[in-house]
């Protein structure tokens, strides 16, 4: 019974890892390939990694169409934004020139390393639930290529997001993690790529820096017991927790910490308050101020970059205080979470174009809906989109907490790296609520939709588990 299920779990390897390749290199590098078109962002990574558009002009960049083709260049531009996804430009960059036959960077580079990663990710799953029963196998293998090769996630693969290399390293980090509580250790070469991959992903965007300690506590809980195995641990956990304070303390505060603190407070918070002076007070900044609740950062009479403006409240308030003020009025942070929920099972952004200029059929900002059936599922979700996020997070948490008490040590593990998904996924959704405006919410959960989706392929592979399990106890003792 054992070899066999062996055997199968070799199969489904096999075979998940070539239907997610053959699925998101469909979409990524066979013509008209699907990518996502740039909103602005695009120039934090491309100016480090040595990359520019060919043209100048605005229309020719941004919003409504993919562009695939860019100029070699040297670092042209400093921004001060920090990300992993300029690594992995970097190295799509170079490896890609000797064969760039019109001297032009060709995007499907990039978009191939990405979805290299991810299939590694998914095999690394599939590989770790190994020891369940050949239906719960076979669920979590269909349930990871149907979640990962939809075309939400693939098309943003194929860009300069930085958002593509949280998922490109979070799959891996989460497979050999599995891996590791699979053997019950994590250690050796293992432990080695786990915090590469986990580093990687901490390293991608501001906000995922927060999941630092986090992984650094499960990587001290899946250490091996004996004296050498701990301290590799502790090594392991404190450069995960020092890649996070670094790339947390390198965020641009002026280009990216105020206008977000901004538009949470002006273009969230105050808008709808009964008392936006009352607000203002408990938060420590002037009342006066009240006068710009609702006005966006954008606008051209913002106040940023006024010097009373920036001593009344940038120099007075933090996100700190914001949590305060949230945690001391539940029911406003309650309402805040119910606005942002449809956002949170939104998995691809509007106004951005998939397709070149040059496609059959090409309009600005058409979207595609082939490999799109998951995205269209979720955002189907939408009307009851708080009680499904209730339902999965609290059910996983409970769930885990319960077994967890039942549970001997080393069977603690599992039910601990769920915690660990249930926290971060949380820790996700709150940064992303409370740290931005609403408006556009649902770009900056990609990392949670991974997550959650994530803890629905374990769901499901452990309820099969269960129901397999009852029926053939001889062949699961076995």
């Amino acid at each position: 019974m054992i070899s066999g299920r062996v055997r199968a779990s070799r199969a489904l390897v096999v075979c998940a890892a070539a239907a997610s390749a053959a699925i998101l290199a469909a979409q990524l590098l066979v013509r008209p390939i699907v990518g996502l078109a740039n909103n602005g962002d695009f120039e934090r990574v491309m100016s480090y990694a040595g990359l520019r558009y060919t043209s100048d002009r605005y229309e020719d960049k941004y919003f409504t169409h993919v562009v695939s083709k860019f100029a070699y260049a040297p670092v042209w531009a400093r921004s001060g934004y920090l990300t992993s996804e300029t690594l992995l430009a970097r190295v799509a960059r170079d490896a890609s020139r000797p064969f760039s036959r019109d001297g032009l960077f060709d995007l499907r580079w990039l978009g191939a390393l990405h979805a290299a990663m991810v299939v590694a990710g998914i095999a690394l799953l599939v590989a770790a639930a190994g020891t369940l029963t050949v239906p719960a196998q076979a669920a979590a293998a269909v349930l990871l290529v149907f979640f990962f090769a939809d075309v939400g996630y693939a098309a943003p693969l194929n860009s300069f997001y930085s958002q593509a290399a949280s998922v490109a390293f979070l799959l891996p980090a989460a497979g050999l993690a599995a891996l590791g509580l699979r053997r019950g250790r994590l250690d050796g070469r293992l432990l080695v790529a786990f915090v590469a991959a986990a580093a990687g992903f901490v390293a991608s965007k501001p906000q995922e820096s927060l999941h630092g300690p986090l992984l650094a506590l499960l990587a001290l809980r899946l250490a091996p017991a004996d004296r050498a195995g701990r301290l590799r641990g502790a090594l392991a956990a404190a450069a995960l927790c020092a890649v996070a304070v670094l790339f947390y303390r390198a965020i641009p505060d002026r280009s990216f910490r105020e206008v977000a603190l901004y538009r949470s407070v002006f273009e969230e918070m105050l808008r709808d308050s009964p008392d936006p002076a009352g607000d203002l007070a408990a938060l420590g900044a002037d009342p006066s101020l009240a006068v710009y609740a609702g006005r966006s950062a954008y606008a051209a009479d913002a106040p940023l970059s006024d010097p009373a403006f920036r001593s009344a409240f940038f120099d007075r308030v933090g996100y700190r205080g914001l949590l305060r003020f949230y945690l001391a009025r539940p029911g406003r942070f309650a309402a805040r979470l119910a606005r942002a929920a449809p956002g949170a099972v939104r998995l691809r952004p509007g106004a951005l174009g998939n397709f070149e200029r040059d496609a059959p059929g090409y309009a600005p900002n058409r979207t595609t809906r082939r490999f799109g059936l998951w995205s269209r599922i979720r955002w189907g979700l939408a009307p009851v989109a708080a009680p499904w996020l209730v339902l999965l997070l609290g059910g996983n948490a409970i769930a885990a907490a319960a077994r967890w008490r039942r549970a001997s040590a080393r069977g603690r593990q599992v039910p601990e790296a769920i915690l660990v998904l249930v926290a971060m996924a949380a820790v996700e959704l709150g940064v992303c609520v409370l740290a931005d405006s609403l408006e556009s919410v649902h770009r900056h959960l990609f990392t949670f939709h991974a997550l959650c989706d994530l803890l629905l392929a374990g769901d499901a592979a452990w309820l099969l588990q269960l129901a397999t399990r009852s029926r053939n106890p001889a062949g699961a003792a076995a």
